[in-house]
């Protein structure tokens, strides 16, 4: 795998989940021209999330089991709990990871018991699983970077390519998505991106600029993965 340069920041504010096909259309056009300035490459993908999180209801819901045993004496002014069997017990561990599981299943609860930590890490691996599966480490020059958001999360996230790393600091990356945060804060995730492929674009220009050949080895277009 080749070794990343990555700027992260999570995003506070709201963010939409639709992406229009004409906000598409203003991404892929801004990286078609940022790459012209450029001999890199430039990819931007949109995840409306990086995981589901179906496990966390369920570790959540072992825990409360668990705790139920050291629940019970503290139910003793209501029944004798001491004389409740083991089968009883095991009964009460069971209906309560049962019901604790199905309610925060329903996905707003799911995905407001989850970490953000958790949806941070887990957006930070999906991003690094997207760099290697659109190919951007696989550019001749290895001057491929990724732009990457992932909407449930509001985390986005820069990942240059090893020539870039060599050129390019993190605190470029850093101060890129510090800009694209006030788009992002009120709701303008397409002016947000199409500012951040601006500046990837001139930020590229000074270090690799176009040469005699210049081959577009990366699709231009901006991809939304539902």
């Amino acid at each position: 795998m080749a070794a990343l340069v990555a700027a992260v920041l999570p995003v506070d504010g709201k963010m939409r989940h639709d992406i229009a096909a004409t906000d598409r259309q203003k991404v892929t056009l801004a990286i078609k021209k940022a790459e012209l300035l450029t001999s890199g490459e430039i990819v931007v993908i949109a995840a409306r999330q990086s995981d589901d999180y179906v496990h966390v209801p369920i570790h959540i819901a072992a825990g409360a089991a668990l705790a139920v045993p050291f629940l019970l004496p503290l139910l003793s002014r209501f029944f004798p709990w001491a004389a409740v069997s083991l089968f009883w017990v095991f009964m009460a561990q069971l209906l309560v990871f049962i019901i604790v599981a199905i309610v925060l299943s329903y996905h707003p609860l799911r995905y407001w018991v989850t970490p953000k930590k958790l949806m941070q890490k887990y957006a930070h691996r999906y991003a690094a699983t997207q760099f290697l599966a659109v190919n951007t480490h696989g550019t001749g020059g290895r001057t491929g970077v990724l732009i990457f958001v992932s909407l449930l999360e509001r985390y986005c996230e820069i990942i240059g390519d090893t020539a870039i790393a060599s050129k390019v600091s993190q605190q470029t990356w850093q101060s890129i998505i510090d800009d694209m945060l006030p788009h992002l804060r009120s709701g303008n995730l397409t002016e947000g991106l199409v500012h951040a492929v601006e500046r990837c674009g001139h930020e590229l220009a000074k270090h690799f600029p176009p040469g005699t050949a210049n081959p577009n080895e990366l699709p231009d277009h901006f991809i939304v993965l539902n």
